[in-house]
């Protein structure tokens, strides 16, 4: 028998090892989906060198930063500028987090609809507003009134106000 060594007797079973693990279907498995991206391996290699080649340029970059924060916020002023800034936050904070406010959000107040409506009444003031401006105040009876009724172009703001009233009502009512 030849004497072949240790270093080749200790080969022969990692020989044996690497044909049996290259023969499981599941080491198959993994190392064709792994040669099926192998191109975004070397990729992600690729910017991790990239990466890595400019670290010093990235902790320079990252070290003159901290040093202008540092000169920055050693200035009176932007430590005012901040303090300000952070009570205003607070105070913020502690406005939202009211009950009136949560109340607030919790109504139909912000509904679209309701904003929409004071959209609309808004809109109907200022044009009224103006209106009255331009023409001046006019003396109006019992007769003039009971004329406006009958004009068309106020039947829908009287349909708005009956309605409203009848509904509000039912609000004082369920309160």
């Amino acid at each position: 028998m030849v004497n072949i060594g240790e270093g080749a007797v200790a080969e022969a079973p990692i020989d044996h090892l690497l044909v049996e693990k290259l023969s499981d279907p599941k080491t198959i498995e993994q190392l064709v989906r792994l040669l099926d991206k192998l191109e975004h391996v070397t990729f992600l290699f690729d910017m991790l060198e990239n990466f890595l080649r400019r670290g010093p340029e990235i902790a320079d970059s990252i070290n003159d930063l901290v040093v202008l924060l540092r000169h920055s916020l050693s200035r009176p002023e932007y430590v005012t500028r901040f303090e300000h800034a952070f009570a205003a936050l607070r105070r913020m904070q502690e406005f939202l987090d009211s009950p009136q406010v949560q109340e607030l959000l919790k109504s139909d107040v912000l509904d679209v609809r309701s904003v929409q409506i004071v959209g609309k009444v808004s809109r109907s003031m200022i044009r009224a507003t103006e209106e009255t401006a331009q023409t001046g105040t006019k003396r109006v009876g019992l007769l003039g009134i009971m004329r406006a009724l009958s004009d068309p172009e106020l039947q829908p703001a009287l349909n708005f106000i009956l309605n409203f009233t009848r509904h509000l009502s039912k609000e004082f009512d369920d309160a």
